[in-house]
C-alpha cells in the first residue's frame, strides 16, 4: 500500500519527490561521515594514549640507563619490533636535551634499530626521506655517512639540503668537497646561509674552501659562497687565494665576496689587486673595494679614497668616507667643514653615524 502511495506521489510531483530523496541521502551521508569521524577520533585517541604510556615507560628507563643505573638491555626489553621507529623518534627528541657522555649513551640505545630507517631513504615522500636522514645523522654518528652522501643527489632539493646540513654538522672536512660539488643545486638558498653551513664544519674545512675559491671550474656563485665561508672562519691563509681571484674574476658577486674577504684577512702587499676595482663599472664592486682599501691600504691611498667621495653612487661615497675615518685621514674633517656636496655625509661619519 505505502509503495503505491509513494509512486503515486512521485507521479504527481516528481521534482519535489527527487528533492526530498536528495535531502534524505544527504542527511544519511552526513550521519555516516560523522560516525566515521567519531570512530577515527576514538581510534586516534587510543593510539595516542598508548604511545604516551609507552614513552613514559621509555623515559623512566632511559634516565636510568643514561645515568648508568641500568644496562641498555633494560630499555630494549620494553621496545617491541613494531614500535622500533617510534622508539627512534623518542630518542631523537631525548638526544637534543643532552651533551657529552650522556649524549653518546643515547646513540648506543639507538644503534640496534637504526638499520630499520634505511628503507625510508627510498620512500616516495620527500619529508620521510629527509626525516630518515636527520635521524641517521643525529643518532648514528658517522656510521651512515655513505648513505647520507648518496642523498646529496636526491631528486628533492629539500632532501639534498637536509643531507648537506647533516654532513656539515659532523664537523669533518671530508664532507666539504662533496657538498661544494653539489652547491649549485641550492640556488634558491641564500648564499649567506650556505656559507654559514660550510663554515660550521670548522677551521679544518678551510683548505677545501680555498681550493674551491680559486677553481674556475666551479660556478662563480659557489666560489662566492666559499669566499664568504672563509671570511666567517677568519682564515688569514686565504688572502693569497683572494688576491689571485681579484686578478682574474669578472663576475660581480664573486668580486664582491672576494673583496670582502681580502678586506678582512688581506695584507698590505696585496692592495694593488684592490685598487684596480675602485674603478669598476658596478657601484657595489667599487663600494666594496673602497671598504677593503681602507683596511689594507696605505697612506698613499688617501687621495683615491677622497676621490671616492665624488663618486655618483652614494654607497661608494659612504664606504670611502668610512675608510677615511678608519684611517684617521685629515681630509675627512676638511671636507666636513667645507661646502663639498658630501660634507653632510662626512659630518655624519665623524659624529659616529653609519649606514
Amino acid at each position: 500500500m505505502i509503495p503505491d502511495r509513494l509512486w503515486a506521489f512521485y507521479l504527481e510531483s516528481p521534482g519535489l519527490s527527487l528533492l526530498i530523496l536528495g535531502n534524505i541521502v544527504f542527511v544519511a551521508g552526513a550521519f555516516a561521515l560523522a560516525a566515521a569521524a567519531l570512530v577515527l577520533r576514538i581510534r586516534n585517541d587510543r593510539k595516542a594514549a598508548h604511545w604516551a604510556l609507552l614513552e613514559r615507560r621509555w623515559e623512566a628507563k632511559a634516565v636510568e640507563v643514561i645515568t648508568e643505573l641500568e644496562r641498555p638491555e633494560a630499555i630494549w626489553a620494553l621496545v617491541d619490533r613494531p614500535d622500533a621507529l617510534r622508539f627512534l623518534n623518542f630518542l631523537l627528541r631525548f638526544a637534543r636535551r643532552l651533551t657529552g657522555a650522556e649524549r653518546k649513551r643515547v646513540d648506543e640505545l639507538a644503534a640496534p634499530y637504526l638499520d630499520r630507517i634505511l628503507p625510508q631513504l627510498k620512500a616516495r615522500s620527500a619529508e620521510r626521506r629527509a626525516r630518515a636522514i636527520q635521524t641517521l645523522t643525529t643518532l648514528g654518528s658517522r656510521r651512515y655517512a655513505a648513505q647520507v652522501l648518496t642523498s646529496l643527489d636526491d631528486r628533492s632539493p629539500l632532501v639534498a639540503m637536509v643531507a648537506a646540513r647533516s654532513l656539515a654538522r659532523r664537523e669533518s672536512p671530508d664532507f666539504a668537497e662533496p657538498i661544494l660539488r653539489r652547491l649549485e643545486r641550492f640556488e634558491h638558498w641564500r648564499p649567506s646561509f650556505l656559507a654559514s653551513m660550510l663554515a660550521s664544519i670548522g677551521p679544518a674545512v678551510a683548505p677545501a674552501l680555498r681550493a674551491a675559491l680559486v677553481d674556475a671550474r666551479y660556478q662563480p656563485r659557489v666560489r662566492s659562497v666559499a669566499a664568504d665561508a672563509l671570511r666567517e672562519l677568519n682564515d688569514y691563509l686565504s688572502a693569497d687565494a683572494a688576491a689571485l681571484v681579484l686578478a682574474e674574476a669578472t663576475d660581480r658577486d664573486l668580486l664582491i665576496a672576494t673583496l670582502a674577504l681580502i678586506g678582512h684577512v688581506g695584507r698590505a702587499d696585496q692592495v694593488e689587486m684592490v685598487r684596480r676595482h675602485t674603478e669598476a663599472a658596478e657601484p657595489i664592486v667599487r663600494s666594496r673595494a673602497m671598504s677593503a682599501l681602507g683596511r689594507i691600504g696605505s697612506a698613499a691611498d688617501g687621495e683615491r679614497l677622497v676621490r671616492g667621495l665624488d663618486d655618483p653612487s652614494p654607497w661608494v661615497a659612504l664606504r670611502a668616507a668610512e675608510a677615511l675615518h678608519e684611517a684617521r685621514h685629515p681630509a675627512l674633517a676638511a671636507i666636513a667643514a667645507s661646502d663639498h656636496p658630501r660634507a653632510p655625509l662626512a659630518r655624519q661619519i665623524l659624529a659616529g653615524g653609519s649606514a
